[in-house]
């Protein structure tokens, strides 16, 4: 069904959805994010910090959401989320590739 490098098709899978690791109030990190991209959800993490999930339509508007997040609250981490070969070969199978 796939073929290729485990990385290229774990990335060409995935789905613009990224995890953001912050310090600082949501409400301000919402207002600054919500034109760019879609909030998923947001809650806070073990450590003290708070996540917030987000889904960013291009690659393009990457860069955008990072800058606008910086500029809002301490910003910590910034990760795509990658989908396992599992849930990719799952999707395949259900035919939801």
């Amino acid at each position: 069904i796939l073929s290729g490098n485990v990385d290229e098709i774990r990335h060409k899978h995935g789905a613009n959805i990224f995890e953001i690791d912050y310090r600082g109030n949501e409400a301000s990190l919402s207002a600054a994010l919500g034109s760019i991209c879609e909030i998923m959800e947001s809650k806070p993490t073990p450590v003290g910090y708070n996540r917030m999930k987000v889904h960013i339509a291009t690659d393009a508007e990457v860069r955008r959401v990072i800058a606008a997040a910086n500029e809002s609250v301490e910003l910590r981490s910034f990760s795509e989320i990658i989908p396992s070969m599992n849930d990719i070969f799952i999707r395949a199978v259900n035919g939801n590739l």
